[in-house]
């Protein structure tokens, strides 16, 4: 094993790159999976200067709530509370959303509001958080529903399952870990159900489960509501409602593949020490140099062509998190409709206002892949290009460029979900 001493003398040198590229010590790469045929996409696009009648034109184009949801339906809003300002899911458009399933008089289901932003206080950041995208934070929103005397509008903080002493992102841990709704709320963590990318590398497809505070109902994501011992046949309908932002150089955006990552367990595998032998949906590209140097981050994060070296694409292997969550999205579930809030977009920060820009437009399509291909394509590069912003932003942004951070992720997730990154097969709605 390379010494701390020897890394320091490494990154000192202009040579730095070449040099660990050389260490990675990678497993043996496997063939990889081949990519199903690509098929036609359905986007529908809403555009206007207020979030809730843009909602409203949506909701009609797409065929009138009826079309969505059922008066009996237990319906989980998936949201991104990780960040603030156009970090967030717009409130404004989940307020519409949900106005429009309430609105008939006959709704008899419930509504809750999800997500698990990986911090030790769950009862924070967009929950909670002052720069508010849209009127309202999360907390707000639950409590104006029931304010106005809807007690079937709740919501549900999921939270890592295990503990995780050195974690690499944000600290959040100690719910449970589970076999089945019976045992109570938290995460199951299936034995038989993984990921694996081409490195051998494993991520366990862990998903939560959570009971309503209004119903007493238990949702399993997987398997459905669960209630008294049984499973209840009572229709549980998914929606997963993103932002729109650059994020990292490794990632290049943030849209509706990756708002799932607020619904795997980040406590369940590298750098977590359980189950062994496992990676977690984050961390399932990291590169055995990756392992090794972000061992000593607290003390090389500061030396030259560390981050550069640390977050290159053949150390960290960021890719292959979007075959964990195209897998996911298959073998556990998909979201009922896609949704990109994209009425204020970051091209080049999810809470830096000064980068970002007003689009005024809401997205929507099953085929998330081909979603947040066009969004980043249509909306976030050309808001980029009109800031005129440095290029290291339009170059990350950009899906059509095929060695880029982007692109990579979206095919990775296409091999395991299906779905398209060719625009001419992208089929354009306007409502």
């Amino acid at each position: 094993m390379i010494s701390r001493r020897d890394i320091l003398k490494i990154l000192g040198s202009a040579s730095a790159m070449i040099y660990l590229q050389s260490l990675m010590g990678c497993a043996s790469k496997k063939a990889e999976k081949k990519f199903p045929v690509e098929e036609r996409a359905k986007i529908w696009k809403a555009a206007g200067n207020n979030p809730e009648e843009i909602t409203r034109r949506m909701i009609d184009s797409l065929g009138g709530i009826e079309t969505l949801v059922d008066k009996d339906d237990i319906i989980v809003l998936k949201v991104n509370s990780q960040w603030w300002n156009q970090g967030m899911t717009n409130t404004d458009v989940l307020k519409a959303f949900i106005d429009n399933i309430l609105a008939s008089g006959n709704f008899t289901g419930e509504i809750i509001i999800a997500d698990n932003h990986q911090a030790k206080n769950i009862n924070s950041r967009g929950w909670t958080t002052a720069e508010r995208n849209g009127r309202f934070n999360y907390n707000e929103l639950v409590e104006y529903f029931n304010g106005r005397g809807f007690s079937n509008v709740t919501k549900y903080h999921w939270n890592p399952a295990s503990a995780n002493p050195t974690p690499l992102q944000l600290d959040g841990f100690g719910d449970a870990v589970r076999s089945h709704p019976s045992e109570g709320d938290g995460y199951i963590w299936p034995k038989d159900l993984y990921y694996e990318c081409p490195y051998g590398h494993r991520s366990m497809l862990a998903y939560p489960v959570f009971t309503s505070a209004y119903s007493g109902t238990t949702v399993d994501l997987k398997n459905g509501a669960f209630r008294e011992g049984e499973y209840t046949g009572q229709p549980v309908k998914f929606f997963n409602f993103s932002a729109l932002n650059h994020h990292s150089r490794y990632a290049g955006v943030t849209a509706s593949i990756k708002n799932y990552m607020g619904v795997v367990d980040m406590s369940c595998g590298y750098p977590a020490p359980y189950p062994e032998g496992t990676f977690n949906t984050h961390h399932i590209g990291a590169s055995d140099l990756f392992r090794l140097l972000a061992r000593h981050q607290k003390s090389l994060h500061n030396t030259p062509f560390y981050w550069d070296i640390l977050l290159h694409p053949s150390v960290f292997r960021f890719r292959y998190t979007g075959g964990v969550l195209g897998a996911f999205m298959k073998k556990i579930r998909p979201a009922d409709m896609h949704f990109i809030t994209a009425v204020t977009v970051g091209w080049g920060s999810r809470t830096d206002v000064s980068m970002a820009a007003r689009a005024n437009t809401l997205l929507a399509s099953k085929d998330p892949v081909a979603l947040d291909y066009w969004a980043a394509y249509n909306i976030l590069l050309k808001a980029a290009l009109d800031a005129e912003a440095p290029e290291y932003f339009t170059r990350l942004i950009d899906p059509s460029i095929k060695s880029g951070p982007l692109f990579n992720f979206l095919e990775e997730c296409r091999r395991e979900l299906g779905g398209t990154t060719n625009p001419d097969l992208m089929e354009l709605t306007e409502c």
